[in-house]
């Protein structure tokens, strides 16, 4: 499932935290400058089993635990999709550690923190039903760190390599589960877990004129994801319990994009950049930063 709205994703995520434009090449940069700045990403992606695993406790008594085999998942693949879908805003604080006149080698890393919205959505390709549904809300925590590190032939043209990672964790708020229906008479409580983690890699060709700058070039990424999907029955009358889980670890289908970016220098002061990824799946990240 092809999602072109989360994400906003950030889309990231192949350039973040930091501005993408290059110092102002007819003004020396400075040893060490710093930025400040918020950026938004979306990233909405494809995503496929690599493992499953299923455990049931009835009544106290443990029924065992069903691990599916490789032929088993590609065959769930084969007719189920699951898509992610992720928001995010992050506050980043960027440091330029390479930027000498005579040195054509340029170098930037930023650590960046914020809030994350987390939705997957698991859809049966037979009938078009989604199956189940996890969001976990604008609330979870967001990390991540990256680096930008360029080669400028000349004030124009340049390259640039960037790699970038970052994680969120938490819990689902809201869960539509249509596969496992409630049982009368019981009490039930739905929980998910999860933790998920993005790594990309940017090459990018650059080009400057003036105060704006424009970037192309392929992505490499890569997003693991695992989930821990529990629910727990209690019999009303009796308190005895049934307890499902169901463990998923999950990878992107596809792995390489297109991107093309754009930022302007609106002052000395002030930078503003967006980028978007295209492909299988789509990345988008736009933000605002203040350099000093």
């Amino acid at each position: 499932m092809k999602k072109v709205s989360f994400l906003l994703l950030v889309t990231l995520w192949g350039v973040q935290g930091f501005s993408l434009q290059p110092d102002d090449p007819g003004k020396p940069g400075k040893a060490k400058r710093f930025s400040i700045g918020f950026n938004y990403f979306l990233m909405s992606v494809d995503m496929e089993l690599s493992a499953m695993k299923l455990h049931s406790v009835w009544y106290g008594s443990d029924a065992g635990t069903e691990v599916k085999t490789q032929a088993q998942l590609e065959e769930i693949n084969g007719f189920v999709n699951r898509s992610a879908r992720i928001n995010a805003l992050v506050f980043q604080l960027g440091m330029t550690l390479l930027d000498k006149p005579d040195v054509k080698w340029k170098l930037r890393g930023a650590v960046f923190g914020g809030v994350a919205e987390n939705l997957t959505t698991v859809t049966n390709n037979d009938n078009d039903v989604k199956e189940y549904t996890f969001n976990s809300g604008f609330t979870r925590p967001c990390l991540g760190v990256v680096f930008d590190l360029g080669y400028q032939f000349n004030p124009r043209w340049g390259i640039v390599m960037r790699p970038f990672v970052t994680g969120t964790m938490g819990s689902s708020s809201t869960i539509k589960d249509l596969v496992n229906p409630d049982l009368l008479n019981y009490n039930v409580s739905k929980e998910n877990k999860y933790r998920t983690l993005y790594g990309k890699v940017s090459l990018l060709a650059s080009f400057t004129a003036g105060k704006f700058s424009f970037f192309a070039g392929p992505g490499f990424y890569r997003i693991w994801s695992h989930h821990e999907y529990k629910r727990t029955y209690t019999e009303t009358e009796v308190s005895e319990t049934i307890t499902e889980e169901m463990t998923t670890d999950l990878v992107t289908r596809n792995f390489v994009d297109g991107n093309i970016a754009a930022a302007w220098r609106i002052s000395q002061r002030f930078s503003l950049d967006a980028l978007f990824g295209f492909g299988g799946d789509v990345h988008v990240n736009a933000g605002l930063h203040y350099n000093f």
